[in-house]
């Protein structure tokens, strides 16, 4: 887990990046970050920063078995 303050101009509590079962195919993984809202992480997809983040993610299409899901959860309490 790596935990950020003020992650390029947004708070980002934590950032895992997940390994799950592999098979002959492919391996499984996810990305699960905590953000203070959800409105922090819709802006940060929206800015400089993401675009730089992802800037070279088309270069390795063919490790990819399709575009990324995204699936956002929200703290029921």
């Amino acid at each position: 887990m790596i935990n950020f303050r003020n992650f390029i101009g947004f708070d980002i509590y934590n950032f895992n990046l997940i390994k799950g079962d592999s098979n002959e195919s492919h391996s499984l993984y996810s990305s699960h970050s905590t953000w203070d809202s959800k409105e922090d992480f819709i802006n940060w997809t929206k800015s400089d920063a993401f675009r730089l983040a992802h800037k070279n993610a088309a270069q390795h299409r063919d490790l990819y078995l399709g575009p990324p899901d995204f699936e956002g959860f929200e703290v029921v309490f």
